[in-house]
């Protein structure tokens, strides 16, 4: 029976674009009040699986994007790393665009997936990549670098904010514009983290 066609098989515009449609869908769709900490944080607890569940779809969708990468990269038995390299390149491409376009969301899921130990390790593999998308993959990685509370990516986000408006639309239906969205689409985890911690450290009542 013959298979349809891979994700790999379309082209990176294509992919990183839809990516992006659907990113921006999700997040338009946010509800605030699932954010908060006192929210969030219990959405583990017996009962809760409903909680929170405009949040719980952006993190569905960014755990997808994630094991496509690594369906892709890992998944195909047999092969060579010269094979592995080319697809290491296009997801490379693919978050480059992702970025293209503002969407730190799939950024940060694809480069989580080509950073963890399964991929990593490929050291023949990514000894085959070209030059070029090498140095694009540190450059992206460094956006979301540990340093200083991940103040890299706050400080990119709050630049491209100041951007939003700027940019003239495409009202096509299902198609984006060839110059960036008019706002950014942000990786949640780093904001969800932040309240969590923020309604952990301070006291729900205060003494007047």
């Amino acid at each position: 029976m013959p298979q349809g066609p891979q994700l790999l098989d379309f082209s990176v515009d294509e992919v990183a674009e839809q990516l992006t449609l659907i990113d921006l869908e999700l997040f338009s769709k946010v509800r605030l009040y699932e954010c908060l900490g006192s929210v969030w944080s219990q959405r583990d607890r017996p009962g809760a699986a409903g909680a929170s569940p405009t949040v719980r779809a952006t993190v569905a969708q960014f755990n997808t994007v994630t094991g496509c990468v690594l369906g892709s990269v890992l998944g195909a038995p047999g092969l060579a790393a010269p094979q592995r390299a080319q697809r290491l390149e296009k997801w490379i491409r693919i978050a480059q665009r992702c970025r293209e376009l503002r969407n730190f969301s799939s950024l940060r899921a694809i480069l989580s997936a080509l950073q963890s130990n399964p991929i990593y390790r490929l050291k023949r593999s990514w000894g085959a990549v070209s030059r070029e998308p090498l140095s694009t993959f540190r450059k992206l990685s460094q956006i979301f670098s540990d340093e200083n509370n991940h103040l890299s990516s706050r400080e990119i986000l709050f630049q491209e904010e100041a951007t939003e408006g700027s940019q003239e639309e495409d009202n096509t239906p299902g198609s984006l514009p060839s110059k960036p969205p008019p706002g950014p689409v942000p990786y949640l985890g780093t904001f969800l983290t932040d309240l969590v911690m923020l309604d952990t450290a301070l006291p729900d009542m205060l003494e007047v």
